[in-house]
């Protein structure tokens, strides 16, 4: 009706300008026929005559006030001259070129408002905030205006390059590598999609961005048309039963350049190195075994930990392999060096391990500087494989690098992979990642009842100490060859090695910090006792102080764990899908918050109950009573 009235206005005031203004008749319409309406037209009354009237000649500008000096010539040098001139002057009011930067203060002050420091510690933590989304809109909205005004890729990697040196985000020799390496990637894809800056910021940074919905990134695999076998109670693995010995090696880093005492404070993102320079304080180089600060692992160390391994574990069944063999150099990376390491890395594990299987997983430093995966077709292939299986009646396990649930996990792969475990929940017994350096673990819910536990993935410890942590590595116990199978993770064992007292006295010693059944109490490790886990944690202290103790690897250098870490810890635990926080944990957080009630035990529940029975039971005499009243009307 509103939109009506509008149209209706507007025919009106139109209608009503064709009546005023045009020199045409009107004819309107009135029962069928035409008719024009009677107007009494009469001329104006005007009996100006001009030449009746005196003319002033008197002028408006007195002839003193024409001395002004003439525009430039059209001389074109100079004209040139003096436009850049005016220009100058007019942009030094928001620019206002600073001697000791490349950039105007304007842009400066700008950007320093970001908290580009911050950003920094979120992106290497992979802890995201606003602070971060509002740093990446502002990045991809800048570039996108360039792209949109024609600027050269070159153009454009200068400019990434002394935004990066001016605001001192990282030394000059980073800036330039980073933007060697990555800078005309970022510009090839900026240049090929339609989304702009809320799209782009959401899809990678995730939750911090909000959920804006973006159509080229809901893509859904698709899965064959066979029902999913009926849900059964996963039954505990038998005790006593043959096991296989696993290993699992995750995030090695070796360093080729790694150099003892040299500078292990610079202003890098790894130090340690040669290149690094000399340390400028008593305690500011690189200890012999390595060091806590942002440095990666030397050759030594790492032959050291293989030969113990060989020496300690002589009964390996096989081992799994998680990637991330490169350092952290990543804006020095080359194809070349990083098949380097590989290459070297490969041949310390053959000699230690001769005859002994190594299942390989790729992590993402080996792909640096280039990765060309297809995440869809690498999901589909997946479900082909896990379909193949059902069939089979096998069992699957599936190591990986980065943990789905981890925020570095893309959301719309992570949903994706989430689906399929849910859909082959009896054929995948076990998962294995690493990358995040930590010892963890993330658990799996069906989607429609996220209290019920579906899957388990285990994210194996890194060799490397960066940053900030002691070495380490996983032995798992799976369910062996018999009858009654489950291939199941039976138990794991966690292995480190003290950095500090290794660089104190000259020599590393290796070993166990804790196994999981042992140290946390649990029957089994089937996914719905790691949700009871993430129950005790939740609820008790002192299970969740001993699993922070773990998760840091025993490491000296952890700091405490305040409500916010805890809940994130936990949460952490319970996503096994990544950027969907909220929908996972809102429940586990609020409990720790003390906001809601903890979950009631059978006793309770079963004393609540009969108090309502009885306490229903003590009113019927009561409303027996009532009864005749109400008969009788006296009620």
């Amino acid at each position: 009706m509103i939109i009506r009235i509008r149209w209706l206005l507007q025919w009106i005031a139109t209608l009503s300008c064709l009546m005023m203004t045009s020199g045409s008749p009107i004819f309107l319409q009135q029962q069928g026929r035409n008719y024009r309406p009677v107007i009494k037209w009469m001329p104006p009354n005007d009996d100006w005559n001009w030449t009746l009237t005196p003319r002033n000649e008197e002028p408006f500008f007195l002839p003193s006030n024409y001395n002004h000096t003439l525009p430039p010539s059209a001389n074109e040098t100079e004209l040139l001259a003096h436009m850049a001139a005016l220009k100058r002057n007019y942009s030094r009011l928001l620019w206002d070129n600073d001697k000791s930067s490349n950039l105007p203060v304007f842009v400066e002050k700008a950007l320093k408002l970001l908290n580009l420091k911050q950003v920094y510690y979120e992106v290497e933590h992979s802890v995201m905030s606003k602070v971060s989304c509002t740093a990446c809109k502002a990045g991809a909205g800048l570039l996108q205006h360039y792209i949109r005004l024609g600027k050269s890729k070159d153009e454009i990697n200068k400019m990434i390059y002394q935004f990066c040196v001016s605001l001192k985000i990282q030394s000059a020799r980073v800036c330039e590598g980073i933007t060697r390496l990555f800078g005309s990637e970022v510009v090839y894809v900026l240049k090929r999609i339609t989304i702009g800056p809320d799209e782009i910021c959401s899809f990678v940074i995730g939750d911090a961005c909000g959920d804006v919905y973006n159509p080229y990134h809901e893509w859904e695999v698709a899965f064959p048309p066979v029902p999913k076998p009926a849900i059964r109670s996963l039954e505990a693995p038998v005790d006593k039963a043959p096991t296989f010995k696993v290993l699992q090696i995750s995030d090695t880093h070796f360093d080729p350049y790694y150099a003892e005492g040299a500078n292990a404070e610079c202003n890098e993102p790894l130090c340690c190195r040669a290149s690094s320079g000399p340390a400028l304080t008593p305690g500011g180089g690189a200890g012999r075994w390595g060091d806590y600060r942002k440095c990666d692992t030397p050759k030594r160390t790492i032959d050291h930990m293989l030969k113990h391994i060989a020496d300690t574990h002589t009964d390996i069944d096989y081992i799994l392999w998680t990637g991330d063999l490169p350092p952290h150099d990543v804006w020095n990376q080359t194809k070349e060096e990083n098949l380097k390491v590989l290459q070297e890395t490969v041949a310390q594990m053959s000699d230690m391990f001769p005859g002994v299987p190594i299942f390989p997983a790729l992590g993402n430093h080996e792909s640096s500087p280039v990765n060309s995966t297809d995440p869809a077709t690498e999901l589909q292939w997946l479900i082909y494989e896990l379909q193949s299986a059902e069939f089979s009646g096998e069992k699957v396990h599936i190591i990986g690098h980065i943990p789905p649930g981890h925020s570095d996990c893309l959301k719309v792969w992570s949903r994706n992979y989430y689906a399929i475990v849910n859909r082959y929940e009896s054929t995948i017994t076990a998962q294995f990642f690493g990358h995040t350096h930590f010892d963890e673990f993330e658990v799996f819910y069906d989607p429609n009842d996220l209290g019920r536990a579906t899957s388990i993935a285990y994210v194996g410890p890194s060799v490397t100490p960066y940053y900030d942590l002691n070495l380490g590595y996983r032995i798992y116990y799976v369910d062996g060859d018999h009858e009654a199978t489950t291939r199941q993770v039976v138990d794991h064992e966690t292995w480190i090695m003290n950095l500090k007292e290794a660089n104190l006295f000259g020599y590393p010693i290796w070993y166990k910090l804790y196994s999981a059944r042992s140290a946390y109490m649990m029957p089994a490790l089937r996914p719905q006792d790691w949700d009871k886990f993430i129950d005790e944690m939740t609820t008790k202290e002192d299970v969740f102080n001993l699993y922070y103790k773990h998760y840091w690897k025993n490491s000296p250098r952890r700091g405490t764990c305040d409500g916010e870490c805890r809940k994130r810890l936990v949460c952490d635990a319970r996503s096994g899908r990544s950027h969907d926080r909220r929908a996972l944990c809102g429940l586990i957080e609020a409990r720790i918050d003390g906001a809601a009630p903890t979950p009631q035990t059978w006793r309770a529940w079963l004393y609540n109950g009969l108090s309502v029975s009885m306490s229903m039971i003590m009113q019927i005499p009561q409303v027996a009573y009532q009864i005749p009243k109400f008969v009788m009307g006296l009620g």
